[in-house]
């Protein structure tokens, strides 16, 4: 990456992105739930009142993360010649590998995902594989996600990725997108918890009644794309199910500012039966 080049296009970035994470952090603060002399209302009660359950007890510590810079790579259409026993073909647009397997792949029955650490273990099977984990939170019985990981974080976005498709539980293929040369913009940085960005989801109504909240997972994700860069943040993800349904819904909330992160399609998964 021409990391000089870049440093120009975001300098302009970061003054509207400063501006942006101020004005957000301004309406979190101001949505908070004030009452009268008991001081702040205890939004776990509020919740509790509305039947929002949640999976695990949240922390109210706050962690830390970086703005980070990657480039859109060709590194996986350069590469893909390494493959074997499988047919491949390459979406310019995506950055993606698309891949059908020769021959499927029986996978164990309790644990797929043994199977297929052994199967990314080989690089004729899966570029940079051992850059990748499995990720449960993400994954369907049908449809196993592993996401990339790095000594910085891990990667939740689409864009570092691979899905495998499972079909009566064979391995028959699998889409992979990869975050190539990934540079750090500005110095480690304090988050918000947890706890604050489930708060942040409840006083925005964007979690309902009678809902349960699964699981919450800090990783990096999307924050705008410049041309051919996209600059990543810090991200709580929260995973949720309303009564009577089992698709999950998956929210994200800015980690550094609290905002809510809006997106043109909600993201589901579906709960595994």
């Amino acid at each position: 990456m021409d990391f000089k080049r870049i440093e120009m296009i975001f300098l302009f970035v970061f003054i509207a992105l400063d501006v942006f994470l101020f004005t957000s952090y301004i309406k979190s603060r101001n949505a908070v739930v004030i009452t009268n002399n008991s001081g702040h209302i205890s939004l776990a009660k509020e919740m509790d009142k509305d039947n929002i359950a949640i999976n695990k007890k949240l922390n109210n510590h706050p962690s830390q993360g970086y703005y980070l810079a990657s480039k859109d790579s060709q590194i996986l259409r350069d590469n893909q010649n390494k493959l074997r026993n499988q047919s491949v073909s390459y979406n310019e647009e995506k950055h993606q590998i698309n891949s059908i397997l020769d021959s499927p792949i029986l996978l164990a029955a309790q644990a797929p995902q043994q199977t297929l650490n052994r199967f990314l273990a080989k690089q004729q099977n899966v570029l940079f594989g051992n850059q990748y984990s499995y990720e449960p939170n993400l994954s369907t019985k049908n449809n196993i996600v592993y996401i990339e990981k790095r000594k910085i974080g891990q990667f939740y976005e689409f864009d570092g990725r691979i899905n495998f498709q499972i079909e009566d539980n064979r391995l028959v293929g699998y889409q992979q997108r990869y975050i190539d040369d990934i540079n750090v913009l500005r110095e480690k940085q304090a988050t918000i918890s947890e706890r604050h960005a489930v708060d942040s989801l409840y006083t925005n109504n964007e979690i309902p009644s009678n809902s349960q909240i699964r699981w919450i997972e800090l990783a990096y994700g999307r924050l705008l794309k410049v041309k051919e860069n996209t600059i990543y943040i810090p991200m709580w993800y929260v995973g949720f199910t309303t009564k009577g349904s089992k698709t999950m819904q998956i929210s994200k909330v800015n980690a550094f500012s609290g905002a809510i992160i809006k997106e043109d399609q909600n993201r589901q998964v579906k709960v595994s039966e």
